[in-house]
C-alpha cells in the first residue's frame, strides 16, 4: 500500500493548513477583513502555544504554516472553529454572506523535510490575495 503525504511523520512537527471559504466565495474581499483574519489566526495559535511560521489570507482561502506537538485534528478544530466565530462576530456581514459557517474545505499536510518547509514558507509569503487557485504541489 502506497503512503500518502499525511502518513509521513512531520518534519520537526510542521504542518501546512489550508482552509477555503464556504462555497469558495470571496468572503475575504476587503483588506480589513483579511488583516483581521490573519491577526485572529495568529492570536488563536499563540494562545495555544503553537508556533506560526507563515500566514496568508487570499480572497477565498487561507494558508497557515505552523509548528505544534498537537495532533492536526486538534489544531484544525481550534484554528477553524475559533477563527470563524471571532471573525463573524467582528464582521456581521459575513454571517449574512455565509449563513452556515465561514469555512468549507479544510486540509493539512505534514511537512516532509527542510526543502518542503522552505518551499511552503516561500509560497505562503509570496501568495497574493487575488490568487484563488489552490496549489496542489504543497
Amino acid at each position: 500500500m502506497m503512503k500518502q503525504l499525511s502518513d509521513y511523520e512531520p518534519y520537526e512537527n510542521y504542518y501546512h493548513f489550508v482552509g477555503s471559504a464556504k462555497y469558495r466565495k470571496n468572503l475575504f474581499y476587503s483588506e480589513d477583513i483579511r488583516l483581521s483574519l490573519q491577526k485572529i489566526i495568529q492570536e488563536i495559535l499563540e494562545k495555544k502555544e503553537i508556533e506560526v511560521a507563515a500566514v496568508t489570507v487570499a480572497y477565498n482561502h487561507v494558508h497557515v504554516l505552523l509548528k505544534s506537538d498537537l495532533s492536526p485534528s486538534q489544531i484544525g478544530m481550534t484554528l477553524f472553529g475559533a477563527s470563524s466565530r471571532l471573525l463573524r462576530k467582528e464582521y456581521p456581514i459575513l454571517v449574512q454572506e455565509a449563513e452556515k459557517g465561514l469555512w468549507g474545505g479544510k486540509s493539512w499536510k505534514a511537512i516532509r523535510d527542510e526543502a518542503h518547509l522552505e518551499h511552503c514558507r516561500s509560497y505562503i509569503q509570496r501568495h497574493l490575495p487575488d490568487n484563488t487557485k489552490m496549489d496542489e504541489a504543497i
